[in-house]
């Protein structure tokens, strides 16, 4: 028996209507789902969970395995991964350089892992693995042509913007080290695998002039409509901005700076009782440094609907890193005013002025949020107009059956594309 035939045999259908045998290999476990990587991974699982049977292979920190029930139809497998000690991880970025590879692919993969990933095809049968993010595809796996690679963002990408936006010469030049060596390493790996899920059709352009013979789809990141619901509160403050997301991941970093730093002063001469609330994960200690009387920094809550309820503005000013935002999405379902910067809502298929305000300077950023304080009409009207696109195109209901969609081609491949 080949290794290729541990797979299950594709057999021809109109549609996946038969339930296939998923393994998603993830790099983190996706529960909680309180940033942008789980709640992708989490919510395509309860997805695919519905009509397929799924296995989630994870790294995961000891003792995860108390929360893994909560991931409703899908089995879980564990490879346990601690915290890497800074020293070590500063050691393994110098190491990236010279082997050039990857750091971050260096770290996605382990022994543990691929025999994890052995030990399971030893003795049981999948139709299809996805690898969450490009860092996981240097794990070895039967057969390439029936591995699907999520690519979250497009890697080179972030670290491109990264570089463009950073002081540090320390770190411009580990960013741009990593630019040049994510951008070879996704162009072979994306002819490597037999399907590709990106996040907008920008990215899916990009994906195909390199790799023309590999299935591509763009699943869209999504939200769950019912739990991200116009709520009743009232907002607390007209004038109160908030900024959401994981507060040790560079681009996240880099946009509160700029919002208080840049942004904030524009503001506080005109609308003495202007407040910034930033909220979101493991908040770096250059955060915590923004702390002041009118800025503050909350951290990690369980539950982010409320201070984004209560928002006047949603503030979005990205200005580096890919994918769309899941920030974004969210705020607009929740129907909250939006400003953002052109990167900050890039891949959503939004209209400046009809369901957010774009600016991407400091200048027109604080503008835009000055348009939305004084004109409470049009903060009403592109709340509406937002969540109704959100209610038409950002559903995971829909971005699941794009995924079966892309396993139908990968499972079963046209003449064409075997060519």
């Amino acid at each position: 028996m080949t290794a290729a035939a541990e797979f299950a045999p594709a057999r021809p259908a109109p549609a996946v209507a038969r339930r296939l045998r998923l393994l998603v290999v993830s790099h983190s476990l996706p529960f909680p789902p309180r940033w942008g990587y789980a709640t992708r991974v989490y919510q395509l699982l309860r997805q695919l969970s519905i009509r397929h049977d799924v296995t989630l292979l994870t790294y995961a920190a000891p003792g995860a395995e108390a929360v893994c029930a909560t991931i409703p139809g899908v089995r879980v497998e564990i490879v346990r991964r601690g915290q890497t000690p800074r020293i070590a991880k500063r050691v393994a970025q110098a190491v990236s350089i010279v082997t050039r590879r990857p750091f971050a692919v260096a770290a996605g993969h382990s022994t543990e892992m691929q025999r994890a990933i052995d030990r399971l095809f030893s003795h049981e049968r999948f139709d299809l693995v996805q690898v969450e993010g490009a860092v996981l595809t240097t794990l070895r796996f039967p057969d390439p042509s029936r591995v699907v690679l999520d690519e979250h963002n497009i890697d080179y990408e972030v670290f491109e913007r990264m570089h463009a936006g950073e002081r540090s010469r320390l770190r411009r030049f580990f960013y741009r080290s990593e630019m040049g060596l994510f951008r070879d390493f996704e162009h072979r790996i994306w002819s490597r695998v037999g399907g590709c899920v990106v996040t907008s059709e920008r990215e899916a352009a990009i994906v195909r002039a390199h790799a023309p013979n590999t299935a591509v789809e763009v699943v869209p990141n999504g939200v769950d409509l019912e739990y991200f619901a116009p709520g009743a509160e009232g907002v607390a403050s007209a004038h109160t901005i908030v900024f959401n997301g994981a507060l040790d991941y560079r681009p996240n970093v880099d946009a509160a700076i700029h919002l208080v730093q840049d942004v904030l002063p524009l503001l506080r001469a005109r609308y003495r009782d202007v407040q910034v609330t930033i909220v979101g994960r493991s908040p770096s200690a250059e955060i915590q440094r923004l702390a002041a009387p009118d800025v503050s920094v909350v951290g990690e809550v369980a539950d982010v609907r409320p201070s984004m309820r209560q928002a006047g503005v949603v503030a979005v000013p990205i200005r580096m890193g890919g994918g769309t935002r899941f920030k974004v999405i969210e705020a607009l379902a929740l129907a909250r005013p939006v400003v953002s910067t052109t990167i900050g809502c890039e891949g959503i298929s939004v209209v400046d002025g009809e369901h957010l305000l774009i600016g991407d300077t400091a200048t027109t950023f604080a503008q835009q949020i000055a348009r939305i304080f004084d004109d409470r009409d049009l903060a009403a009207r592109i709340a509406a107009a937002g969540r109704d696109l959100i209610e038409r195109e950002y559903s995971w209901d829909l971005g699941g059956r794009r995924l079966e969609g892309l396993y139908r081609e990968v499972a079963c491949p046209s003449p064409r594309r075997v060519a």
